[in-house]
């Protein structure tokens, strides 16, 4: 019988320790950011940073820039991610530059071109024109949704829709694997994203390098955008995210991963 009762005590102590381990755990602060796929990876390197030292999870839902900045005025996010400045109509919204980056022209390794005209580019996304002297028949975009599209289209100065002709994907990653393997199509991504899955292509002889971004050689950059909601006041947990991302220690990070540093 005392044996017995022994057993019990032991089982109501390990069952109350779980308890507190589980309560523990549901005790964490969470933290959400949602929305540009070109910013979404940035965005979790700089999470994971923040989460070695700070006992908080954050999600990272990637999305688009449009998607994001719908999230944050809907009350759906901590704060949003877009990959384009805010526009004109979108109201009750700040938007805090967290870094710059350019978008660069691409192409599948094995095809031969190494340079276009912006003209040239142009003309393909509008009116489905071939590239004049290269194999460069098809163009891939991103949807309408898309803040690499909205910088991209402006900065190209293509007003409307695409042609026909050209695909719309809607992530970042969905264009590279569009590319890759192709020597006739001709898309753009962020200079951050770029890999040996592809080739990037210089714009009227200038690459899409860190320098020419930096020193706005390269006419193709946008910046990369925190979207906060006007009037709310952050949790505890994520104004401390959100100083961390815009410290001086998170801008070493950002310059690490290959983007455009802004101090």
């Amino acid at each position: 019988m005392k044996r017995k009762f022994i057993v019990i005590i032991l089982c109501i102590a390990i069952l109350s320790a779980c308890a507190g381990i589980f309560v523990g755990c549901n005790s964490q602060e969470v933290i959400t950011v949602s929305g540009s796929s070109s910013v979404t990876p940035l965005m979790e390197v700089l999470a994971a940073e923040y989460e070695k030292s700070h006992d908080v999870r954050i999600v990272v839902n990637m999305s688009s820039s449009g998607e994001g900045i719908s999230d944050t005025q809907n009350g759906l996010n901590d704060f949003g991610m877009s990959s384009r400045a805010l526009k004109a109509g979108e109201e009750g919204l700040e938007g805090v530059t967290l870094c710059m980056d350019g978008i660069a022209l691409v192409v599948g390794k094995d095809c031969a071109v190494t340079d276009v005209k912006k003209t040239d580019v142009k003309a393909l996304f509008e009116n489905g024109t071939p590239i004049p002297g290269t194999s460069i028949t098809a163009g891939i975009g991103r949807d309408t949704s898309s803040g690499t599209r909205g910088a991209f289209d402006e900065l190209m100065g293509i007003e409307g829709s695409y042609h026909q002709n050209i695909a719309t994907l809607a992530e970042t990653g969905n264009v590279i694997e569009a590319i890759q393997g192709t020597v006739n199509s001709l898309g753009y991504i962020s200079y951050g994203s770029l890999s040996n899955a592809v080739k990037a292509v210089t714009l009227d002889g200038i690459a899409c390098t860190y320098y020419n971004i930096i020193n706005n050689v390269y006419s193709l950059q946008r910046p990369f955008v925190i979207v906060l909601k006007e009037g709310k006041t952050l949790s505890d947990a994520a104004k401390g995210f959100y100083d961390y991302i815009m410290s001086d220690e998170a801008q070493e990070v950002i310059a690490r991963e290959g983007y455009i540093s802004i101090k």
